[in-house]
């Protein structure tokens, strides 16, 4: 049942599409029929307009993709349709966040692996360093920090600050991704300025709990 307000909608669609429809034409925020689609699961409707030869890249005025919005929203099905047809799975938003990073910052676990097998970019940071590993360490992502470390995304690379996401796993809490960075043999001893490294953090985070 959940499907069928999609299977309807693309019913609906059908005749204005065929009627050569402007299938591109944007909201006041940028965000086109396409967009829409990818935002609400809605994958018939998204399959008639990439058929239709829809812009499978057209960002919103922030730079947000189609395939960006599935990835941040969970729309697992949408982004695989997405991909399939192409869609730039590197393209970002203003501020360099790519698909698989918005995935990683989400714990949209299924669609990050998803943008991993279609050979996204693993560790592209956005402008202040934070890679996808990074965000989700940060955030507590578990399983998709696991992911990306099965991916062999870069444990160690830091942002512009030097902090690792070791360092900010045990910084903010996140104990059980600290663990697994640790046996993942990220590196406890990185220093920042203050002298403080991600062991003394983790011991730190440990005690406290």
């Amino acid at each position: 049942l959940g499907a069928l307000p999609a299977i309807m909608d693309a019913k609906r669609m059908k005749v204005p599409v065929e009627a050569k429809a402007d299938k591109d034409k944007t909201k006041q925020n940028g965000s086109t029929p396409l967009f829409v689609a990818a935002q609400k699961g809605q994958l018939e409707v998204a399959r008639l307009l990439l058929e239709a030869k829809a812009d499978k890249d057209k960002a919103k005025q922030n730079g947000s993709t189609p395939l960006f919005v599935a990835a941040q929203t969970g729309q697992l099905e949408v982004a695989r349709l997405l991909l399939e047809a192409k869609a730039d799975k590197e393209k970002t938003l203003e501020g360099g966040a790519t698909p698989l990073y918005i995935a990683a910052q989400k714990g949209q676990l299924e669609v990050a692996r998803l943008l991993l097998e279609a050979k996204a970019d693993k560790d592209k940071a956005v402008e202040d360093g934070t890679t996808p590993l990074y965000i989700a360490a940060q955030n507590g992502q578990l399983e998709v920090a696991r992911l990306l470390l099965e991916a062999n995304a870069d444990k160690d690379k830091a942002k512009l600050n030097g902090t690792t996401p070791l360092f900010v796993a045990a910084h903010t809490g996140q104990l059980e991704v600290a663990r697994l960075l640790l046996e993942a043999k990220a590196d406890k001893e990185k220093t920042l300025e203050g002298g403080s490294t991600p062991l003394t953090l983790y011991i730190a985070a440990q005690k406290g709990q």
